[in-house]
């Protein structure tokens, strides 16, 4: 019997076609509205306990959220991933060394921009991040640089 969750919580579920679907191996789903107000899904929740205590978990943190917080989220989250270096990188007092500096500045051009630039920060995801690592890996990136 599938649990009810409060309304606003989002759901869960299993994306398969099995014919007993409680019953079945394929992990559950989660579907939710983040702090952004986007609808999104994380997978790979083994148990229905596992997937509740994740949708609470979430709702919980967007509750507890201050509103200011979350306008600076959903600003920030409409910014292009090339953007958001140029005003990072000015307020890192640690790396005001040259070589460290040019070094950041340089594995940001070479690597993230050219692959990720366009996207906006709040549609990378970890499953972006695994795709952008798997690509430096093919492309050769030494390990140290991933």
């Amino acid at each position: 019997m599938a649990r009810q969750l409060a309304r606003g919580m989002g759901s869960f579920f299993k994306d398969c076609g099995c014919a007993r679907p409680t019953r079945c191996p394929h992990p559950y789903s989660i579907r939710f509205r983040d702090a952004l107000d986007k609808q999104r899904e994380e997978s790979g929740y083994g148990t229905q306990d596992d997937a509740i205590e994740r949708l609470t978990q979430l709702y919980a943190e967007k509750r507890t959220t201050a509103p200011s917080v979350a306008e600076a989220r959903r600003e920030l989250g409409h910014q292009a991933v090339e953007e958001y270096p140029k005003r990072w990188r000015p307020r890192q007092r640690r790396m005001t060394e040259y070589s460290t500096g040019e070094h950041v500045d340089s594995s940001i051009n070479v690597h993230i921009v050219p692959r990720l630039g366009a996207r906006k920060l709040n549609s990378v995801t970890s499953i972006v991040v695994e795709r952008f690592l798997d690509e430096m890996d093919s492309d050769g990136s030494a390990e140290g640089t991933r």
